[in-house]
């Protein structure tokens, strides 16, 4: 009879939660933040943010630009931000807001490594220029990951502006190179105190639980055209045609409609929150949270030392 009772019990506080969740601004950061990631592990988080039941509950909002003047994008490699947030970045431009990006990596490759960093930094120059966006470039070595106290120093530096919001990568993005420099990214905030900066956190390859969006239905043409100014990526993956129908998929949180329609999904959390994904970092089995990636696991020990 207790039990009973106490699942009863344990069914209405969820069903509060959850419409707390839908009415609430606020509510899917403080669900997942605050409860899920101090009571779990990554595994579960890295599913239990993917689950399809939370589009019924979460309502996001769409992001409001007026404030956006001067906006900094951090990328893990060369493409990545067109493909997480290059509507985003398109819409920006038609703002005249000030935007950078800062390149985490060379975007080295295994297969070429004597041209491939030459011919992914034209490339980002090229895609800066149409973008209007200033590009930095962090430089990490992309093969060996020997990430340095240069690095972290110098990306102190370029964070340490007084920007309105930061767009950086989803720690739970499934490459283990993302969610190394997502590591790297949540020292520096640690080590700048940074306060009162938004932070929105884009995907690349593994979808989040959105409580932001924007709408780029006008903009998807010009947004398939800035992932093709990364020709070198097109020859392995199709990246184009992989985002738009992520772009088309997430339209699944907005209202039931007929229409064709395109949005790009965010977490948005504040920047001393990060420290959440931090803790959690720290406390997994390397091999999960890196997927075994040796080279990633043994620049994430050193990391944490630094």
């Amino acid at each position: 009879m207790l039990g009973m009772i106490r699942r009863i019990l344990n069914k209405i506080e969820s069903i509060y939660k959850y419409k707390y969740l839908a009415q609430n601004e606020d509510g899917a950061y403080q669900f997942i933040l605050k409860n899920v990631f101090k009571n779990t592990d990554i595994d579960f988080i890295e599913k239990a943010f993917q689950l399809d039941y939370f589009r019924q509950i979460l309502v996001p909002q769409k992001i409001d630009f007026s404030n956006l003047r001067k906006v900094l994008v951090l990328a893990p490699h060369q493409d990545d931000e067109v493909i997480g947030c290059g509507g985003v970045l398109l819409r920006l431009k038609e703002l005249n807001a000030e935007v950078q990006i800062i390149f985490l990596t060379d975007g080295k490759e295994m297969s070429n490594q004597e041209s491939s960093v030459e011919i992914r930094t034209k490339e980002a120059k090229e895609v800066g220029k149409f973008l209007g966006a200033k590009i930095k470039n962090l430089a990490i070595d992309n093969v060996s990951l020997q990430i340095e106290n240069h690095h972290i120093k110098q990306l102190e530096t370029w964070i340490n502006e007084d920007f309105d919001a930061i767009f950086t990568v989803w720690p739970l993005d499934n490459p283990p190179k993302h969610r190394l420099c997502s590591f790297l990214t949540g020292k520096v905030f640690e080590n700048l105190s940074l306060v009162n900066t938004p932070v929105y956190l884009y995907s690349v390859h593994t979808d989040l639980m959105p409580n932001f969006y924007e709408d780029i239905t006008d903009l998807i043409d010009m947004k398939q055209k800035i992932i093709k100014m990364y020709p070198s990526q097109m020859q392995v993956q199709r990246y184009d045609h992989l985002s738009l129908g992520l772009d088309a998929w997430r339209t699944r949180f907005l209202p039931v409609s007929n229409e064709i329609r395109y949005i790009e999904t965010f977490c948005k959390i504040p920047v001393k929150s990060y420290v959440d994904f931090q803790n959690i970092y720290k406390q997994e089995n390397v091999n999960i949270l890196f997927k075994g990636h040796e080279t990633c696991i043994e620049s994430f020990k050193r990391l944490k030392k630094m």
